[in-house]
């Protein structure tokens, strides 16, 4: 027949309970600790990841924004060349022109002077103000790029047909 416990040995064995208790308390308390300083260091290190990117997206869009002021720039440059061309034949079609001209370099200095986040500010006040001209500019451009994606298919069509004859 087994012996009842003695009160030594369920004493023994609380106390053993108890401090398994105690170490996994313990350990519980570590693992927390070792997960919120990990979520802090992700944290940190995705902040940091974020603003590399914000600074690279940021130098991209300066340069496109350079390239698109130069090219803004050339575009204005060769109107101008063709309002002086047109100068005896067709005077108020190359005034209209020339305005146009200096429309257009007066758009590629604001947009060679200013950076990204100027040019958004100033495009998102714009919009605000003036919703219906925006919409109509973005149906406007809408149109001709579906006119020129359209042409753009006929052409490569017939260049496929003209290659299979």
């Amino acid at each position: 027949m087994p012996q009842p416990k003695t009160r030594s040995t369920r004493n023994k064995s609380t106390q053993s309970s108890q401090q398994t208790s105690k170490k996994i308390d313990e350990t519980i308390e570590k693992t927390k600790e070792k997960g919120k300083q990990i979520v802090s260091d992700a944290k940190e290190e995705t902040s940091k990841l974020i603003d590399e990117t914000k600074q690279e997206t940021s130098k991209i869009a300066e340069q496109q924004l350079q390239t698109v002021a130069h090219q803004i720039n050339s575009i204005a440059s060769a109107l101008t060349k063709t309002a002086d061309n047109m100068e005896d034949a067709h005077t108020w079609i190359a005034d209209g022109t020339r305005q146009t001209a200096k429309a257009l370099e007066r758009v590629s200095g604001s947009i060679s002077e200013s950076d990204f986040g100027t040019l958004v500010h100033n495009f998102e006040d714009y919009a605000r103000r003036r919703p219906v001209i925006v919409l109509g500019g973005a149906a406007i451009a809408g149109f001709f790029l579906v006119k020129f994606l359209k042409n753009s298919s006929d052409h490569v069509k017939e260049t496929t047909q003209k290659n299979d004859d």
